[in-house]
């Protein structure tokens, strides 16, 4: 294939990558805190469909393996940025990336909760509830057990709902 978003792209692939952007960005914003990190990482996984989609398509689920894709960048992100701010920490500097990655929409309240769960709840909670996976998809992205998705599923809604800005909500993800 050529350049991204070329002529002789087939029509599958792109149609597919318009269809799953959104929907990337919005679970990526929800794991990473930030829209703009999220943009870039749904970006890039994308780019890795494009650059693989004779294989990719061929896939039970070109989606399940889309959003593990972009779960393993934003995994790595994490990291990397976990990193800079222990090298910024013990050389006494400001957060280089809290100050880049701030936007509007990180203030929001939702986001802030999601945020205060641990990486693997977190990741549970944007894969269930905005990406709409079933636990059966979900436990495929993590690379995990459905057991293990519904008992990390139990503990985050649980944990956000010992939030009082939560505890009236109703959670009902599908495949529950």
């Amino acid at each position: 294939m050529g350049a991204h978003g070329g002529k002789g792209d087939p029509p599958a692939l792109v149609e597919f990558c318009r269809r799953m952007h959104p929907q990337l960005v919005g679970t990526l914003t929800l794991y990473c805190g930030s829209r703009m990190v999220a943009e870039e990482l749904a970006q890039e996984a994308l780019i890795r469909v494009w650059d693989r989609w004779e294989t990719v398509s061929a896939l039970n689920s070109p989606a399940g393996w889309a959003h593990h894709v972009a779960l393993n960048l934003a995994r790595s992100w994490s990291r990397r940025r976990a990193a800079e701010r222990r090298a910024n920490a013990r050389a006494g500097m400001p957060d280089a990336v809290a100050r880049e990655t701030l936007d509007a929409e990180d203030v929001l309240v939702l986001r802030q909760a999601v945020a205060s769960l641990p990486p693997r709840q977190r990741a549970v909670v944007a894969w269930r509830f905005y990406a709409d996976l079933s636990v059966e998809e979900t436990a495929g992205v993590l690379g995990c057990a459905p057991g293990t998705v519904k008992s990390l599923t139990h503990k985050a809604v649980a944990a956000l709902r010992r939030d009082v800005r939560f505890s009236d909500v109703e959670v009902t993800p599908r495949g529950a």
